[in-house]
C-alpha cells in the first residue's frame, strides 16, 4: 500500500478531473489494483469505503496529509472526518491561488 502506480503514495491528495465528482479533492487511502486507486474525502468515502477512481482521472498535488493520518490510513484505520475536512478545504483553497498566481505570471 506504500508505493503507488505512477508515483502515487499514501496519504496524498489529488484533485478528480474526470467524472460527476470533477474538481473534488480527495487522499489517496491506497490502490485496489495496478489500474484502481482507493480515496478517502471523509464524506461519502472513508479508508473502509474507499472510492474507486482509475489514477488517469485524478490530477496529483505536491501536497500530503499529516504523518498521524498516514499511519491511520496504512492501518486501515478511518481518519477524522472534522479532521480530514478541514485539511481538504484548505488544500482546495491554496491550489486554487496557486493555479491563479500561474495565470497571473503567464505560466
Amino acid at each position: 500500500m506504500d508505493n503507488l502506480p505512477d508515483g502515487y503514495r499514501v496519504g496524498q491528495i489529488v484533485v478528480s478531473k474526470r467524472g460527476k465528482d470533477a474538481g473534488h479533492t480527495y487522499v489517496i487511502a491506497g490502490f485496489l489494483d495496478e489500474n484502481r486507486l482507493a480515496l478517502a474525502d471523509a464524506r461519502r468515502f472513508n479508508v473502509s469505503r474507499p472510492k474507486s477512481k482509475n489514477p488517469r482521472h485524478v490530477q496529483a498535488t505536491s501536497r500530503f496529509v499529516d504523518e498521524k493520518m498516514v499511519v491511520s490510513i496504512e492501518g486501515g484505520r478511518d481518519i477524522d472526518h472534522g479532521e480530514l475536512r478541514r485539511f481538504l478545504a484548505s488544500s482546495k483553497k491554496a491550489s486554487v491561488s496557486e493555479q491563479r498566481g500561474r495565470v497571473a505570471n503567464g505560466k
